[in-house]
């Protein structure tokens, strides 16, 4: 069980993000072209938003934040809800896969 899914960033330096949650041990990975930026396990989370916060790009370069929202109830079997940003502006929402 898990959750994957990627995006493009900036107009003239493109990278692709892409965002991986496993539900069953609870590891976030993000890369940017292929390259891990940062992992992070929430077995015991406490917060109900988790937000991941980052850089990309060289000669262009944008702030991404990915906001994460897990369920109240039995979250680790439900899908969780990604609310994503790009140098401030809200770019999309996604329902994880159930």
């Amino acid at each position: 069980m898990h959750e994957l899914f990627w995006f493009d960033v900036g107009q003239y330096e493109r990278h692709r993000v892409e965002f991986f949650f496993d539900r069953m041990w609870a590891r976030v990975k993000i890369s940017v072209d292929g390259e891990v930026v940062l992992t992070k396990r929430m077995l015991l989370a406490w917060r109900k938003t988790e937000r991941f916060q980052f850089t990309v790009g060289h000669e262009e370069r944008h702030e991404v934040v990915i906001d994460k929202t897990r369920k109240t109830f039995a979250p680790g079997f439900r899908p969780s809800t990604y609310r994503v940003f790009a140098d401030g502006v809200f770019l999309f929402t996604l329902e994880g896969q159930g």
